[in-house]
């Protein structure tokens, strides 16, 4: 059984060299929501894989993502150690600097472990999204 007593002290870390790339909105703001089925992490005590859904909702102003750099970021995330908690945070922080958007909305439904589930949701920007 793994020792979480050290918990407060685990290394985390994050992708580095990021590059997200981004096209002008030239007028256009539609309501844009992506999927990433295959994330990815390491719990930064145990280090076993943390798995989970990325939702990505956001409503651009004058720039979109490109969805390919935003999945290879996602990636990047395989095999570094983070807390769910942190992980969510820092992908909501990273995507909203790059695009600058009204909002943006990331949830991670992470998949059961230890018999919980764990959903986590870092909003940014003024506008909540509307619920589905």
């Amino acid at each position: 059984m793994t020792d979480y007593s050290k918990a407060s002290e685990a290394v985390v870390e994050i992708p580095e060299g990021v590059k997200l790339l981004t096209f002008p909105a030239r007028g256009h703001s539609p309501l844009i929501e992506w999927e990433y089925p295959e994330f990815q992490s390491l719990c930064p005590v145990s280090e076993r894989h943390d798995q989970g859904v990325v939702t990505i909702l956001y409503k651009p102003k004058e720039k979109i993502l490109e969805s390919k750099s935003v999945r290879d970021y996602l990636m990047m995330w395989r095999n570094k150690k983070n807390w769910q908690e942190y992980i969510t945070e820092e992908i909501a922080d990273l995507l909203f600097r790059a695009c600058e958007p009204d909002w943006l909305t990331v949830t991670i439904d992470w998949v059961a472990r230890g018999g919980i589930f764990a959903t986590t949701i870092s909003r940014r920007g003024n506008e909540p999204p509307t619920p589905q």
